[in-house]
């Protein structure tokens, strides 16, 4: 009977025990009582956060903020000045993000009828815009970026060393044929044929070359006629017995580029430092034209090229810089 009395009491004591237990639960350590919370699930939890970062002040940042619209300007003319012009669009696309600057070659000529006829935003001139084509396009407005000098250039296996303008003249008319009627100058293994390669007629090098050179005289008929200095060079390169005119911006050492003999004074080569110094006989301006004084990214874009970073870049090129 006693046992069963002590297993009575440790039941009853059970019982108090867990109603005290569950009484403490509800209770906090000074009395009040609290309410439970429910736990969030996970995905509520994610939703949350979502919400909280897609509400929040915008992070302050000094990087540029891109307006995702690209402004586009269309350039076309020269193939002399097209290497500076490329290459200064090429380094400003890289500052300036939105910025699309597309650019194209044709001569000098079809640079200064486009822009005349507002087809593109800027054009570029290897020579001066004539008063015919200003009376045309009144609102052009030209800019000197560089100048340059032309070189007149041989095959390297060709044994002239100098040449003078009277001569240069005398090919390019037709009235010397032969590189044997030159003193000095030689083409082993060939019949010293003179092979004539010029430029056609919407280059302002050719202009300009016929103006100064041949003194406004028409060329032989003989003249192969390329439509860029590439072109020339590259021809020049691979005939041995030929002779053109570049921008001194494209010699290369694949051709012989031929010292003048002038005023019969002295020779002067075609360098840098003889077209800066304006002692070298066949030099000239380039340009860039626009219609109407240029503004928004066409006229940024011309200062960049007129500022420190874009001379250099004439430089780099291998023309004569304004300053």
């Amino acid at each position: 009977m006693n046992a069963k009395k002590g297993s009575y009491l440790l039941v009853i004591l059970s019982i108090v025990a867990v109603f005290m237990l569950a009484f403490a639960a509800g209770c906090t350590g000074n009395g009040t009582q609290t309410t439970q919370v429910p736990t969030a699930s996970p995905t509520v939890v994610a939703t949350t956060q979502v919400l909280a970062s897609t509400t929040a002040a915008p992070v302050t940042t000094t990087a540029p903020v891109s307006t995702g619209q690209k402004q586009t300007i269309k350039i076309s003319g020269s193939t002399t000045v097209l290497p500076i012009v490329q290459k200064a669009a090429d380094e400003y696309m890289t500052a300036h993000l939105d910025a699309d600057i597309q650019i194209s070659g044709g001569g000098s000529g079809v640079g200064i009828q486009a822009i005349g006829a507002r087809t593109v935003d800027m054009g570029m001139s290897s020579r001066e815009v004539t008063k015919d084509e200003m009376k045309k396009y009144p609102g052009l407005v030209v800019t000197s970026v560089a100048q340059d000098g032309i070189a007149v250039v041989v095959n390297p296996v060709n044994e002239i060393q100098y040449i003078t303008l009277d001569q240069v003249k005398g090919i390019y008319l037709g009235t010397i044929t032969k590189w044997t009627q030159i003193t000095g100058a030689n083409v082993p293994n060939t019949n010293n044929q003179i092979v004539i390669i010029g430029r056609d007629s919407a280059s302002g090098t050719r202009t300009y070359f016929d103006e100064t050179v041949l003194l406004k005289a028409t060329p032989t008929k003989t003249m192969l006629e390329k439509n860029s200095n590439g072109a020339v060079l590259q021809t020049v390169a691979q005939t041995p017995g030929s002779i053109g005119y570049v921008s001194i911006g494209f010699v290369s050492k694949d051709v012989k580029a031929l010292p003048i003999w002038y005023n019969a004074q002295k020779f002067v080569a075609p360098t840098i430092d003889n077209v800066k110094t304006k002692t070298y006989p066949i030099s000239r301006d380039l340009y860039v034209i626009t219609n109407g004084e240029p503004s928004g990214l066409t006229g940024d874009f011309l200062r960049y090229i007129l500022s420190p970073e874009g001379q250099k870049i004439v430089a780099d090129e291998g023309y004569v810089t304004l300053g």
